[in-house]
């Protein structure tokens, strides 16, 4: 969210919106002045990917009132999980709550759903019409409430709920809480819901009922058949996770083995050398200011020792693993090293001359909000250098198990890092040579005779890995001439407008 600083605040509202514009003016004007609008609550409106003038109309009524709300905009439609969790993973508050954009559910029990979470009761707060004391003065059509009783069963029956009703559209979460369960949610049509309250029994979270007073509003987005449909199955797909073990785990993106790993290997492991000395070779190019550098997802710190030798005065480095982040300060005594999150950095607006933020984006729910946030902390004429595995046919469960979401072409990565603000100054593959075996190791098989990804096979004999690593040093002094057409990997460097501007290829 451009422009605002990242202090924390009590309360985050996120509403998300899809098609929104005939009624999206009624809740803004609602809001604004209630119990809910206060200094110490932040309001995020989420756009879906709407194709009407949903943005337009909100931006509209905003202005008319003295609401304070920022505006997230989705480039492409991912369902109501997809725009809620980018909200959350966007919020400052310590308490974040999602609603419907009708307000089915008014503003008094919004306020109340949030006592239990401020109050150390309950680390999540359900809103529920179907406990005593809940109120429905206006009913939905016989249709759609005989679908959701319908729903309520079939979660009872495959044994993925205890609750009457988990389709409220009103929960409240503590901030841990929040970014926990959101940060890997794989489900991000209407079931959203039953995977959140699912992981929240698994992971033991406090979990409070509030009976609230519904009210059913017209044009409602949900369709009985189609979407009852397609929540039945997101419903089955979470309960086949759960029977193969996938989900008894807290959700901590890349694991504390795959770290453990990465300790021993990243120094001196031919693959993260290459990356490593390419981002340098980039920087040098790019003539990067010496002022203050952040090293956004710096894993076990390997990159810190490079950066320094490049005169910067200042140096933190950034990991949302704790264990991660233990290992750096082991490694590297010179360089400060927090936790902390890409889309929510602990720096100040404006603080960086320049980023790095090597192989992050793809672990990102929402590699728009990221950007933004690099946006926030880079001043005018920082730097940005990024580095993300290209391909999306190159997928792999390599992948799966570092916990990516995507995988990126030259081309939408560009898009995507303009779209953020930044000018782009040069952006190439690299790693081309890999891209064959690649191929064939994916799309042939070969595949299936290698029993494992490309990535596994890497790991190599240290003559080898010192070959290999003379075969990176030559493709270097290739990509110093001229961008190259392809790769497994892609690195982008881009500038903040506001300095003076090279041009790159």
């Amino acid at each position: 969210m451009p422009g605002k600083e990242r202090t924390s605040c009590a309360r985050t509202l996120v509403i998300p919106m899809f098609r929104e514009a005939p009624r999206i003016a009624r809740t803004i004007r609602v809001l604004a002045g209630s119990a809910l609008d206060a200094p110490e609550t932040e309001f995020i409106l989420v756009d879906d990917g709407s194709d009407d003038d949903t943005v337009a109309v909100a931006e509209a009524a905003l202005a008319a009132v003295p609401l304070a709300a920022s505006i997230v905009r989705l480039e492409r439609n991912l369902g109501k999980g997809g725009a809620v969790r980018a909200g959350v993973l966007a919020a400052r508050g310590r308490a974040i709550a999602f609603s419907d954009a009708d307000l089915s559910v008014g503003v008094a029990d919004i306020v109340r759903c949030f006592a239990p979470i401020e109050s150390g009761r309950a680390d999540v707060a359900c809103s529920s019409r179907a406990i005593e004391g809940s109120v429905i003065p206006v009913r939905q059509p016989r249709m759609r409430e005989l679908s959701g009783r319908l729903f309520n069963l079939a979660l009872r029956a495959l044994g993925l709920t205890r609750m009457h009703d988990t389709q409220c559209g009103l929960k409240v979460f503590s901030r841990d809480a929040a970014l926990g369960l959101f940060r890997d949610l794989s489900i991000t049509g209407f079931a959203f819901d039953v995977e959140l309250l699912l992981r929240a029994d698994l992971l033991g979270l406090r979990v409070e009922e509030v009976p609230v007073e519904w009210r059913h509003v017209e044009e409602s987005r949900v369709r009985p058949l189609r979407d009852g449909l397609a929540m039945l199955r997101d419903a089955v797909r979470i309960r086949l996770a759960l029977r193969g073990g996938r989900r008894a785990a807290p959700p901590t993106g890349m694991r504390d083995a795959t770290f453990a790993v990465m300790a021993r290997l990243e120094r001196e492991h031919w693959w993260f050398r290459a990356k490593r000395e390419l981002a340098v070779q980039e920087l040098r190019r790019a003539g990067t200011a010496t002022d203050f550098a952040a090293d956004v997802g710096c894993g076990t710190g390997a990159t810190a020792g490079a950066l320094r030798a490049l005169g910067f005065r200042g140096l933190v480095g950034i990991d949302p693993s704790a264990y991660a982040v233990g290992l750096a300060r082991q490694a590297d005594g010179d360089t400060p090293f927090v936790v902390g999150r890409a889309e929510a950095l602990p720096l100040k607006t404006g603080s960086s001359g320049c980023i790095v933020c090597m192989d992050v984006l793809e672990h990102t729910p929402d590699d728009a909000v990221t950007l933004d946030e690099l946006g926030r902390v880079g001043g005018p004429g920082s730097t940005l250098l990024i580095t993300v595995p290209a391909y999306q046919w190159a997928w792999s469960e390599h992948d799966v198990t570092l916990g990516h979401h995507r995988r990126y072409t030259a081309r939408g990565l560009r898009r995507r890092v303009v779209a953020a603000g930044f000018l782009v100054r040069r952006c190439t593959y690299f790693h081309s040579w890999l891209v064959p075996l690649a191929f064939l190791v994916r799309k042939t098989p070969l595949g299936r005779l290698l029993h494992g990804s490309a990535e596994e096979a890497s790991f190599v004999s240290p003559a080898v890995n010192r070959l290999l690593h003379l075969v990176t040093r030559v493709e270097q002094r290739l990509i110093r001439l001229l961008p190259l057409p392809f790769g497994l990997s892609i690195l982008l460097v881009a500038e903040r407008p506001g300095g003076s501007l090279t041009r790159g290829g």
